[in-house]
């Protein structure tokens, strides 16, 4: 799934801040093999680079993608491909925004429930 040029976006409610990182943090066996987060068991991701993750939890809850998305990297590229993708406002109010880079997600499973936070699968795009 890892692919030059997209990238993939998941949106949620979720508790606080501190839940979301703990759903994001990957690790490292002692011979140095890759633990994907909680994030990435629950959509099946086997791998990804963390260094070109980026998420955010926001304390106001949102329906607006472009505000959602304002911010993060290639923002000027990404909200208009992701309101061409979407083609209206979210239907529930959203507090937590991920996005993977170089990352084309194909979305066998589109939505989850983790500990009491939701996170739904909404695309993928491309970002250069």
């Amino acid at each position: 799934m890892e692919k030059e040029g997209f990238v993939s976006l998941w949106v949620g409610n979720v508790r606080s801040s501190e839940d979301l990182d703990n759903l994001l943090v990957v690790s490292y066996s002692v011979d140095g093999d890759f633990i994907p987060s909680i994030f990435a068991k629950h959509f099946e991701i086997s791998r990804y680079d963390d260094a070109v993750r980026e998420a955010e939890y926001y304390e106001e809850v949102s329906k607006d993608v472009d505000q959602l998305l304002e911010g993060f990297s290639y923002d000027h590229k990404i909200i208009p491909r992701f309101d061409a993708l979407l083609q209206e406002e979210l239907s529930n109010d959203i507090n937590t925004v991920i996005l993977l880079y170089n990352f084309k997600y194909t979305g066998e499973i589109v939505e989850a429930t983790i500990q009491s936070n939701y996170l739904r699968f909404l695309g993928t795009v491309e970002y250069q």
